[in-house]
């Protein structure tokens, strides 16, 4: 992408972070008008704490920063808020926390009005929203949440987009448009900075690469595919129970004032599968898992469980019963060696006695997986288990799963993830309310 001389984000980090805890040091950085950075590295090494420093939202976090920012020559801790807000568009990893509006036409319309921004209802259509318009927020999935948050960004022309992991909970097609976005945003000028773990699906806007470290720089410069790891997947090898443990049989289920978002879905999950759960957003993917694990009672049909079944969601913190990961592992079994053992192989050692508050996502999905594993369910069923993790995260996620259904646990993970697809052995596919089967076992 074409840019001028002059920077429209300007970043010089002595040192930022959080009091007596975390913290990023030694960041310098320049973007130009038409420039895309993308961010990457392990999970917890600082990425999130960077695009919150650069944005100004560090200090509503109680953090502190020694250096400089400017955005579009403002500083983003001095100027006043109104005029920052037409300047930058901050899209978290987890999206529902962005969003105050009760109903999505709101929620836009309101965005757009504080930006000075006419508000024409009917441009939701561009992001897919359109016929959600008086869809209240709480309830949509996490990709429409994500669609939302676009929409009042780009909608709204702000010359700077800090985005963090925004592919994670989208469709295919979604993650396709959204890039083409960030192109447009770019052609007019605008600059971007987006953080993700899957780096190369940028590459077609000859972005700069910055990878981070324990909350520094590991390397800064132009875009290169030699330098991203490819997670490790572990081959998954055909089931050798032949118990059913979970059956969904002809499923159906609306929301109050809606139409049904399943119509006579069914599933069999034998002991020791891994089975994948797909389609587009608002599909209904979340609504079958919680169907599955007794959260939602359907309208019709009936699901027969054979043994504890637990549910993981999207966000992770719903799942948690205690303060700490020490806390929350030692308290999913007695077996105090086991627990040694999963907090090494997760490798979340150094995390056990942080708040599971102040975690990144990719760190409170471990742990969360970890919980499960020691509880030694059943039945998992999980939602998006690696949106936020980083290839080594990544693997280590997968070896665990393959090991757990080794054990004779049945898994089912609803996701987007392409890199998780050679790990199940069946795929079903939910759109339009009905659920297929489009894969078969090893």
């Amino acid at each position: 992408m074409s840019s001028s001389n002059e920077p429209l984000i300007k970043v010089d980090i002595i040192k930022a972070g959080y009091p007596n805890g975390f913290s990023i040091s030694n960041i310098k950085l320049e973007l130009g008008p038409g420039q895309l950075l993308v961010v990457t590295g392990p999970s917890g090494s600082g990425k999130t704490t960077l695009v919150k420093t650069i944005s100004g939202l560090l200090k509503l976090d109680n953090g502190y920063i020694d250096g400089k920012i400017s955005i579009a020559g403002k500083d983003p801790y001095k100027e006043d808020s109104r005029i920052l807000y037409g300047l930058i568009g901050y899209i978290p990893q987890e999206p529902w926390y962005g969003i105050i509006g009760y109903t999505v036409g709101s929620e836009y319309c309101l965005a757009l009005s504080q930006a000075g921004v006419k508000c024409l209802e009917e441009n939701l259509d561009e992001y897919g929203l359109g016929e959600l318009l008086d869809h209240v927020t709480y309830g949509l999935s996490a990709g429409q949440y994500q669609r939302l948050l676009w929409a009042t960004s780009i909608d709204r022309g702000v010359k700077a987009l800090l985005i963090d992991e925004p592919l994670v909970y989208i469709d295919k097609y979604s993650k396709n448009k959204f890039i083409n976005t960030v192109r447009e945003h770019l052609e007019k000028g605008g600059s971007a900075i987006v953080i993700d773990h899957e780096p190369l699906a940028w590459s077609s806007l000859e972005p700069k690469l910055m990878i981070m470290s324990r909350g520094v720089i590991e390397y800064l410069g132009p875009f290169k595919r030699e330098l991203i790891p490819e997670p490790g997947i572990p081959v998954k090898k055909a089931s050798i129970y032949d118990e059913t443990i979970l059956e969904a049989r002809r499923i159906s289920y609306h929301y109050p004032a809606s139409r049904f978002i399943i119509r006579g879905a069914s599933l069999t999950l034998r002991r020791g599968e891994i089975i994948g759960l797909t389609g587009p957003n608002g599909s209904g993917k979340t609504t079958l898992l919680k169907i599955l694990a007794g959260l939602l009672k359907p309208d019709k049909g009936v699901v027969v469980r054979n043994g504890r079944t637990l549910y993981i969601p999207e966000e992770p913190l719903l799942y948690y019963t205690h303060p700490t990961p020490r806390e929350e592992l030692e308290n999913s079994t007695s077996d105090k060696e086991l627990v040694r053992e999963v907090v090494e192989l997760f490798g979340i050692g150094d995390l056990l006695d942080e708040p599971l508050a102040k975690l990144s996502s990719g760190e409170r999905r471990r742990v969360a997986v970890a919980s499960a594993i020691l509880r030694k369910t059943d039945v998992l069923l999980l939602d998006e288990p690696s949106a936020g993790l980083d290839p080594y995260s990544l693997s280590v996620l997968a070896e665990t799963l393959v090991e757990a259904s080794s054990r004779g646990v049945g898994i089912v993970v609803a996701t987007h993830d392409p890199r998780l697809m050679g790990l199940f052995d069946k795929v079903y596919v939910i759109d339009g309310g009905v659920l297929k089967r489009v894969l078969s076992g090893h």
